[in-house]
C-alpha cells in the first residue's frame, strides 16, 4: 500500500499479486492489490478486485466503489450502485446518490455533475462525468441543422440565455421568403415605396416620427396584424384596426412595441417579406436597436433616398454599417416626380460619388406615380426598371442571400457566445498554497516565541510575588521558630498570582491573534477560536492550581523554614507554578497543525472543483462552440468554392 500511494506502482503490483497468489481470499491481500491497481491507474482491474473483495465478504466502502466505477466508465457497475437496496434518493448518503441517478438517467444538472465528479479519482474520470449531457456534435454541411443546433445550445446553457431569441429568429427566418429591409431618412417616402412595390396600400403612411414603429409586411391568409412588445407579450389586430392603431399610437405605447407584423394575402409577399422601418434620423431609442438588428438580420436592404436630401452624412454612416455586415444594398432615388430629368441625373451623379461604393445600383423612382399607374392599370417604366433591379440583385440570388444571412447569424452567435462564456481568470493555487505555508510558518514562529515569552512573564510574576511575600511575612523571633503569615496574606497571594498569570496569558493571546491576522493570507477562521479556547483552558488550569493547593502548600511546607530572600521565595513558588505547555501550547500546536491541514484540504477541494468547472465548460460550451465554428467555416469554404467554380 505504501508503494502504491508513493508512485511506485510496478513494485506495489509485484508484491500485491504475490500476496494474493499466496492467500487468494485474504481481504487484506485483495485490498492491497486493489490499491496497487488504482495507484497504477488500471481502474477496470481495480474494480474487478473490488468485486472479489465483496465475494470474499469484505465489500469496499461505497465511495471507493463509486470512484472505481467512474474511473472505469462502467455503466453497469454504476447502475448497480445506484440501485443499491436501502438507499433512498433523498437520504443522507456517503455518496452523491441523487446525482448518480440523475447522471444515469441523462438529466443531471451542472451542480449534480459537479457533486458526482468530486468522487472521480482522476481527470479522465472527471471528464467522463462532465461529458454527460454535453451537446451532440453539430451537423456537418447542414445550414438549417446548424441554426437549430445553435438555438438548442443557447436554450440549454444559462450563460447563453440572452442569445436564445436571436438564435430562434435565425432558425425561423431561414425557411421564410427573402427578407428585405427598407431603410432611409425620415420623409424619404419609404412607406409609399413599399406600397408601390406590392401594388396596394399596405404600409401605413402619414405616421409621425415620434410614434413610428418597425413594421414587417408578411403574407397571411387574411389582412391583420400582430403587435410584439419588448416584454414578450403579443396582441392581435383585425384588418380594420391596423391603420388606426399605427396612426393613433401614443408615445408611451410606441415605446413598448418591438415590432409590428402586418399580414396581407398578396402574392408578392409570398416571394419577399418587407421590413418598413422608421426614418434613420428619427429613430426612438427603443426602436434603434431593433432597426440596427434588422440591418444585419435582413437578407438584403433597399435604401430610399429622397431627391431633395440624398446622400447625407448620416446615410453614408448607415450604409457603411450595412456593408460591414456584408449586406447587398439597392439604392432607390424616390420622389423624382418633383424634379426634372436634369436634376434627377445630377442627384444620381451626386449619390454615386458619395456612396456609390456602398450600394449595388441606384434606381430613380416615383412611388406616388408608380402606385397611381398600378391603380389605373397602366405600365410604369420606373417600376419596371425597379422590378428588374430587384430581380437581378435580390430575387435571382435569393438562395445565396438567405445562406449568407444564416451564416452571418451563426458567426455572430459564435462570437457572442464565446464572449458570454469566457472563463474567469484561473486562480493561482500555487500562490495560495505558498501563502498558506507562509501563514503557518508565521504562526508557528509566533507560538515558539510565546513559549519563551509566556514563561518569562510567569517568572516575572512570581519574582514580583516573592517581594510581596517577604514584606508581609513575620520572620521567626528565635532560632528554632518559624516564619508566619495570616490567612488574609494567603488569599492576597492567591489573587496576586491569578491576576498576574491572567495578564500574562492575555498578552500571549493578543500576540497569537495578531500573528493570525497579519500578512496577505490570514489564518484559518477557526484558529482564532482555538487560541481563545487554549488561553481560557490555561487560565482555568492556573486558577485551579493556585487555589487548589499550590499557595497553601507553599505556606505550609516551604515558608516556615525558608530563607526570607526574594530569590529563594521565588524558587519555592515557581516549583508549584502552572505549566502552560500541556494546557496551552501543546493543544494549540495540534490545533494549528490540524487547521493547516484543513486549509490545504479545502484548497485541494477548490482546485478540484475549478478543474471540474473547466471540464464542464469545455464539454458543454467551449468544445461545442469550437465545433460549430469549424462547421460554419467549412460551409463558408464550400460556398466560396462553388462560387469560384465555372458555371
Amino acid at each position: 500500500r505504501h508503494l502504491a500511494h508513493t508512485g511506485r506502482a510496478d513494485e506495489a503490483l509485484v508484491l500485491a499479486l504475490a500476496g494474493v497468489a499466496a492467500t487468494p481470499s485474504s481481504p487484506a491481500a485483495l485490498g492491497a492489490l486493489r490499491e496497487a491497481y488504482a495507484g497504477a491507474g488500471r481502474w477496470p482491474e481495480a474494480l474487478a478486485v473490488a468485486r472479489r473483495e465483496a465475494e470474499a465478504g469484505a465489500p469496499v466502502a461505497a465511495p471507493t466503489r463509486l470512484a472505481l466505477a467512474l474511473a472505469s466508465r462502467d455503466l453497469s457497475e454504476l447502475g448497480a450502485i445506484a440501485a443499491a437496496p436501502g438507499e433512498a434518493p433523498n437520504a443522507a448518503s456517503t455518496i452523491p446518490l441523487v446525482a448518480l441517478r440523475a447522471f444515469l438517467a441523462g438529466h443531471a444538472t451542472d451542480d449534480e455533475l459537479l457533486a458526482l465528479a468530486r468522487v472521480a479519482p482522476d481527470e479522465g474520470a472527471r471528464r467522463f462525468v462532465a461529458a454527460a449531457r454535453a451537446p451532440a456534435a453539430p451537423p456537418e454541411q447542414d445550414l438549417l441543422g446548424l441554426l437549430a443546433w445553435a438555438h438548442e445550445l443557447a436554450a440549454r446553457t444559462p450563460a447563453l440565455a440572452e442569445l436564445t431569441v436571436a438564435a430562434g429568429r435565425a432558425v425561423e427566418a431561414f425557411d421564410r421568403p427573402l427578407l428585405v429591409a427598407v431603410m432611409g431618412e425620415f420623409n424619404a417616402g419609404k412607406s409609399s415605396f413599399v406600397n408601390a412595390l406590392v401594388g396596394e396600400e399596405v404600409a401605413p403612411t402619414g405616421v409621425t416620427p415620434t410614434t413610428a414603429t418597425v413594421n414587417i409586411l408578411r403574407h397571411g391568409p387574411s389582412t391583420g396584424a400582430r403587435i410584439a412588445y419588448h416584454d414578450g407579450t403579443t396582441r392581435e389586430l383585425g384588418a380594420a384596426s391596423v391603420a388606426p392603431f399605427l396612426r393613433e399610437l401614443s408615445d408611451a405605447e410606441a415605446a413598448r412595441v418591438r415590432v409590428v407584423e402586418i399580414f396581407h394575402p398578396l402574392e408578392a409577399l409570398r416571394r419577399v417579406e418587407i421590413v418598413d422601418t422608421p426614418g434613420w434620423n428619427a429613430l426612438r431609442a427603443e426602436h434603434e436597436k431593433v432597426a440596427r438588428d434588422f440591418l444585419v438580420e435582413a437578407d438584403a436592404l433597399v435604401w430610399v433616398f429622397a431627391v431633395g436630401q440624398a446622400a447625407k452624412a448620416s446615410e453614408k454612416e448607415a450604409l457603411e454599417l450595412a456593408r460591414g455586415a456584408g449586406k447587398r444594398v439597392l439604392g432607390v432615388l424616390n420622389k423624382i416626380d418633383g424634379a426634372d430629368d436634369d436634376d434627377v441625373r445630377a442627384v444620381i451623379a451626386h449619390v454615386r460619388s458619395s456612396v456609390g461604393g456602398l450600394v449595388e445600383d441606384i434606381v430613380p423612382f416615383s412611388a406616388k406615380r408608380a402606385l397611381a399607374s398600378k391603380g389605373a392599370g397602366r405600365a410604369d417604366a420606373a417600376l419596371a426598371s425597379l422590378d428588374a433591379a430587384l430581380e437581378r440583385q435580390f430575387f435571382g440570388a435569393a438562395r445565396s442571400l438567405k445562406r449568407a444571412t444564416a451564416l452571418a447569424a451563426l458567426r455572430r452567435f459564435v462570437s457572442a457566445a464565446t464572449a458570454a462564456t469566457s472563463p474567469p481568470a484561473a486562480p493561482d493555487f500555487a500562490a495560495r498554497r505558498a501563502a498558506l505555508d507562509a501563514t503557518d510558518a508565521r504562526l508557528r514562529g509566533a507560538l515558539a516565541k510565546e513559549r519563551v515569552a509566556l514563561r518569562a512573564r510567569i517568572d516575572e510574576a512570581y519574582r514580583a510575588a516573592a517581594f510581596e511575600v517577604r514584606d508581609f511575612v513575620r520572620p521567626r523571633a528565635w532560632l528554632f521558630g518559624e516564619h508566619r503569615a495570616e490567612p488574609a496574606d494567603e488569599r492576597f497571594l492567591v489573587e496576586l498570582l491569578e491576576d498576574a498569570l491572567e495578564r500574562a496569558a492575555t498578552t500571549t493571546r493578543e500576540v497569537l491573534l495578531a500573528a493570525a491576522t497579519a500578512g496577505e493570507a490570514p489564518a484559518p477562521p477557526d484558529l482564532a477560536r482555538a487560541i481563545d479556547d487554549a488561553v481560557a483552558r490555561f487560565d482555568a488550569y492556573a486558577r485551579g492550581a493556585i487555589e487548589g493547593g499550590a499557595v497553601a502548600e507553599f505556606f505550609r511546607a516551604e515558608l516556615p523554614r525558608l530563607r526570607l530572600e526574594p530569590a529563594a521565595i521565588r524558587d519555592a513558588l515557581l516549583r508549584r507554578a502552572p505549566d502552560p505547555e500541556p494546557t496551552l501550547f501543546a493543544p494549540l500546536g495540534h490545533a494549528l497543525e490540524a487547521a493547516h491541514e484543513r486549509a490545504h484540504a479545502a484548497l485541494d477541494d477548490d482546485e478540484r472543483d475549478a478543474e471540474i468547472q473547466r471540464l464542464l465548460r469545455e464539454e458543454h460550451v467551449e468544445g461545442p462552440l469550437a465545433a460549430l465554428a469549424r462547421a460554419v467555416a467549412a460551409l463558408d469554404e464550400n460556398d466560396r468554392s462553388r462560387d469560384r467554380a465555372p458555371s
